[in-house]
This record gives C-alpha cells, sequence and structure tokens, in this order.
C-alpha cells in the first residue's frame, strides 16, 4: 500500500506540470507601429529568404519560421509566427508575434510564448526579439505599442488606441 502511495506523486507532479506547461501558455506579442506606407511587399521579399511567407491578400502578410536545432533539441517541432496586418487609414502596422512548440513533454500539444520579458521561454527571447526588430527595420515602423496577450485576441483590433497601460509601460505589459 506505502509503494502505490508514493508511486502517485511522481505522476501527480508530472500532471499538474503538464497541465501548467501545455495549457498554460498560450501568449503573443502585439507590436503596432505607424508606416510611411504599406510594407508588406518589402518584408515578403526580405523575408522570403528565412521565412515562409504567405500573402493574404493586399494588407494582410502571415511568416513562419522554422527553428530546427530547437526541434531537434527539443523532440519536437518549433517555429516562429509573424502576422502582419497594414491599416491604411491610419496608416498603421499591426505585428502579432509567437514562438511555438510541440514539444515530447507536453505530449504534442502546442504552447507559445510571446517576445516580451519574462521568465516563460527566457533563453529563446533574444533571437525572437531580433526576428521582430528585422521585421519592423524591413518595414520601416515606427513602435507606438507594444504589449502581450494571449496568441487566440482577435487580430488585428481595429479602432483600439494605446491603453494608459500601454502609455505607462511604454507598450509592454507583463504577464
Amino acid at each position: 500500500m506505502h509503494l502505490h502511495r508514493y508511486a502517485s506523486v511522481p505522476f501527480r507532479l508530472f500532471l499538474l506540470f503538464f497541465i501548467l506547461a501545455a495549457f498554460g501558455c498560450s501568449a503573443a506579442s502585439y507590436i503596432k507601429a505607424t508606416v510611411p506606407d504599406n510594407p508588406l511587399q518589402r518584408v515578403a521579399q526580405q523575408a522570403q529568404q528565412d521565412w515562409s511567407v504567405e500573402r493574404v491578400d493586399e494588407n494582410t502578410l502571415h511568416l513562419r519560421n522554422s527553428w530546427t536545432t530547437h526541434s531537434v533539441l527539443s523532440l519536437g517541432y518549433s517555429r516562429s509566427y509573424a502576422n502582419l496586418f497594414y491599416d491604411p487609414s491610419i496608416p498603421e502596422l499591426n505585428l502579432q508575434y509567437f514562438f511555438e512548440s510541440n514539444q515530447l513533454f507536453t505530449l504534442w500539444f502546442p504552447t507559445s510564448i510571446d517576445a516580451e520579458p519574462g521568465f516563460a521561454g527566457g533563453a529563446l527571447k533574444p533571437t525572437m526579439n531580433q526576428q521582430i526588430d528585422d521585421i519592423l527595420r524591413w518595414s520601416g515602423a515606427t513602435i507606438t505599442s507594444r504589449r502581450s496577450g494571449s496568441r487566440f485576441e482577435a487580430f488585428p483590433q481595429r479602432g483600439n488606441k494605446i491603453s494608459s497601460t500601454d502609455k505607462e509601460t511604454g507598450g509592454v505589459v507583463s504577464k
């Protein structure tokens, strides 16, 4: 009887870790930036060397980048996503960026992290932020707000002004 009781402790810890890891991580970075004109064609041309590029329409671009080394080391599949939307009425570029990984220890349930400061994915964040910087450089954008949010938020959010939290923190909202 005692052996069964102790054997269930590691299982319970695994189950708790699994729930937190697999279902607790679904974050993305949201960036708003002013641009002089529609930058999506320039971004698509620059990104095609390292990213899979999908031009959805005149004002929407989806980029996907596979992380081969991380995929092998984590026994899974890892990639970053950058979804761009240009609003010609403002003119403004909206960028949703997240890193997603399907790993063995999460039973291949996808987890995603944002590029904002924080503990989760800390070693990956410099590379993630370099990818964001490249996209912003290619687009000629000037950041007006930056925050973390759920990856499943409606994107782009139309008509939203910069919140007081965005103004106070320079656009970075901690989790």
